[in-house]
């Protein structure tokens, strides 16, 4: 067996800042879990919310794997299927908000729960099972990919590429127009500043136009009314609205502590016997390597950087890569098994 496992956090000079977080446990399991980034600048236990869920993942996630190698399973770690796998994680969350006496606030407002996604694969008997809620990505024997992206992420992205593109053709700097473009993203063409460059009627009329048009054209048949909801309260004051409910076309599963619906959480189940690599990584990671370890998927994550740095062409994305930050977390961690 070889293992090779590499974790950076977005933000240059503070690695303590990641809110990945991952799990090796040979024989057992292995799992990486992406905190979400906080809104608000909620902290629990001295962390960031999505730092909180996602050490609060690994930490369930580490006991269940354990108890599954124990001589006598106690009942609650017995291997009953992904659903009871993932209440078991979804528990963890709601007793630790418990512990930080939170469960009251969070249980009103979406905006102060700690979230996180999770990939993980499970060693029982004599089969593997890959359990995942959220982004979060696996290849298995080097071909076979399992990752759910959100198009809700899309809305957003074509959101603060429309916003980066416009303010680019009136001649503002590359720095300038990733400022305004996260503004507009984060916060939603209702919530601007008063007196910023993005918080003029006119420039939001505009923008508001093509980041729905663009919309359209990449997310065709779905409800604009869903779709001008995010573009009108961004990323902190809309997405939220999203997460865990099944009535809204641009839903999306998270773990933070209340229920996942079965849409949101994918399962595949492989014959042990028939693995020879698992590969789990956070989407950090535009493109996966072209084959296995940690330096094959750093060269593909140097490509997309080079090739796109903005994440405003080929690889849209919610942020982009700036002179004090990454464009996201990145974690990959490889598994050969034979």
């Amino acid at each position: 067996m070889r293992i090779e496992a590499f974790s950076l956090g977005k933000k240059f000079g503070h690695p303590e800042a990641n809110e990945d977080s991952f799990v090796a446990i040979p024989g057992a399991g292995y799992a990486v879990i992406d905190g979400v980034t906080d809104r608000n600048g909620t902290r629990y236990a001295g962390m960031l919310s999505g730092q909180f869920a996602s050490r609060t993942v690994k930490r369930a996630t580490e006991r269940f794997l354990c108890e599954q190698q124990a001589p006598r399973v106690a009942p609650e770690f017995a291997w009953r299927g992904p659903r009871a796998f993932i209440d078991y994680l979804t528990a963890a969350i709601r007793d630790a908000y418990i512990a930080e006496g939170v469960l009251e606030a969070v249980e009103d407002d979406w905006k102060a729960r700690a979230g996180c996604t999770v990939m993980a694969a499970i060693h029982v008997g004599e089969r593997i099972e890959v359990v995942a809620v959220g982004d979060s990505g696996i290849r298995v024997n080097g071909t076979d990919l399992l990752q759910v992206l959100k198009p809700l992420d899309d809305v957003t992205g074509l959101l603060r590429r429309e916003t980066w593109r416009f303010f680019e053709a009136r001649g503002l700097s590359a720095a300038e127009c990733d400022r305004l473009a996260a503004s507009m993203t984060w916060l939603g063409t209702r919530n601007q500043p008063a007196g910023s460059e993005t918080a003029d009627q006119q420039v939001i009329g505009e923008i508001r136009k093509r980041a729905l048009a663009a919309c359209h054209e990449r997310l065709p048949g779905l409800p604009d009314s869903e779709m001008l909801h995010l573009i009108d309260n961004g990323i902190a004051h809309g997405q939220g609205e999203y997460q865990n409910v099944t009535d809204k076309a641009l839903g999306y599963g998270g773990l933070d502590g209340f229920a996942v619906p079965d849409r949101y959480v994918e399962h595949r189940s492989y014959a042990a016997a028939d693995v020879t690599t698992l590969e789990l990584y956070s989407d950090g990671y535009f493109e996966p390597g072209k084959g296995f370890g940690v330096e094959m998927w750093e060269t593909a994550f140097r490509d997309v950087e080079t090739a796109d740095p903005h994440k405003i062409d080929r690889y849209i994305s919610t942020k982009g890569t700036t002179p004090a930050q990454l464009t996201d977390d990145r974690t990959y961690l490889g598994v050969h098994l034979k």
